[in-house]
């Protein structure tokens, strides 16, 4: 089995136990996510033949399929955009130049400067695109026979690369990736075992699979401390017993409901469903005309993506009242984003209490 083979089998493996691995309920690190971060990868490589051309020859070299391995260094701003310092190697054996039989390998050394833009799914899934140049150091390694000549040199030169794929959220802050590549080094030249320079050119095309770990991002706001408890009354005399009295009227029927949300979501959760049932249930029995849903958010987004996703909480709620039997018509629906807090907090702070939905009978 060759080296490339080994490698995509390597890749497959490590993206299936990383799929397998995620939490179902693990929170978006897509458009939004903000914060240094570390990335790896690995894959098989399928480089394009090669000219080699000198003042005496014009030869094509034949390359199989290789190996490649990135890693990097980079930020996220939040708003899709991120910029990243890579190093990658790649590795090729030639298997012929021109029709003849040859060996030799041609490998690459590359540290390079990207940019990419992620899209906002709205979900786990968060497709890129990017591009990036940089310098290559490209190596013939032993490759003979070249018109009667071998090649040993080494060469830095310009380099550069597309990339687009997807990114899957398997946390809040570690993702799985899977991308195409186009990386080019258009202008190479070495000297051959003769003294001759040889020019040249290396491209491959490249399916990485790797992982994202993002570091250094707001940090979630603490959890509330409990309050304390009071200190129990005294025993009291026990009271004479009172005369009967009539049976008290049944208590009124609330109007005042909220309901509770993950961070950046607008699922519902069971114990949501439970009080809106409630809701529906009692706006039923007290005849109302009119139920108001305000949706909010917290501060750790964007404001704008905030408003948004203030307004599909306070829809989702409306869809589970109509589920459970209102009417439409009577249900009025307005998001504040994080203009309205229940818990004053600083810009970038997740808080659980400000992620809501209040429901009124009116």
């Amino acid at each position: 089995m060759s080296m490339a083979l080994r490698i995509a089998g390597a890749a497959l493996a490590l993206s299936a136990v990383a799929f397998q691995a995620a939490p179902a309920g693990a929170q978006m690190a897509g458009k939004g996510a903000e914060g240094f971060y570390l990335m790896g990868a690995i894959g098989p490589n399928f480089a394009r033949d090669s000219d080699f051309e000198s003042s005496t020859f014009d030869l094509e070299a034949e390359l199989d399929t290789g190996w490649t391995l990135s890693g990097g260094f980079g930020y996220a701003y939040g708003n899709g955009i991120r910029t990243e310092l890579e190093l990658g190697i790649r590795d090729n054996e030639v298997s012929d130049v021109s029709g003849a039989s040859a060996s030799g390998d041609v490998r690459s050394q590359s540290i390079m400067g990207n940019l990419y833009y992620d899209f906002d799914s709205r979900s786990r899934w968060t497709p890129y695109v990017g591009a990036g140049i940089g310098l290559t150091r490209i190596k013939a390694a032993g490759i003979s026979p070249v018109s009667g000549t071998s090649i040993r040199d080494k060469d830095t030169t310009f380099g550069a690369q597309a990339m687009a794929g997807v990114a899957y959220a398997m946390t809040d802050r570690l993702a799985l990736t899977l991308g195409y590549r186009y990386f080019m080094a258009p202008d190479v030249t070495w000297e051959n075992s003769a003294g001759a320079d040889v020019d040249s050119d290396y491209s491959t095309h490249e399916v990485l699979v790797g992982l994202r770990f993002t570091f250094g991002g707001p940090k979630p706001a603490p959890a509330p401390m409990p309050a304390a408890q009071p200190a129990p009354p005294p025993a009291a005399e026990p009271a004479p017993a009172p005369p009967p009295q009539a049976a008290p009227a049944p208590p009124p029927v609330p109007r005042n409901y909220i309901v509770f949300f993950d961070w950046n979501s607008a699922t519902l959760s069971q114990a949501a469903r439970d009080i809106l049932r409630t809701a529906a249930d009692n706006a039923g029995k007290t005849g109302v005309v009119r139920i108001g849903l305000t949706g909010h958010a917290d501060r750790s987004g964007p404001t704008r993506y905030n408003q948004r996703l203030s307004e599909r909480r306070a829809a989702a709620v409306k869809a589970e009242l109509e589920r459970l039997g209102v009417s439409a018509r009577e249900i009025a629906v307005v998001g504040r984003g994080e203009s309205q807090p229940l818990v004053a907090t600083d810009d970038g702070v997740r808080e659980p209490r400000n992620r809501r939905v209040e429901i009124v009978l009116d």
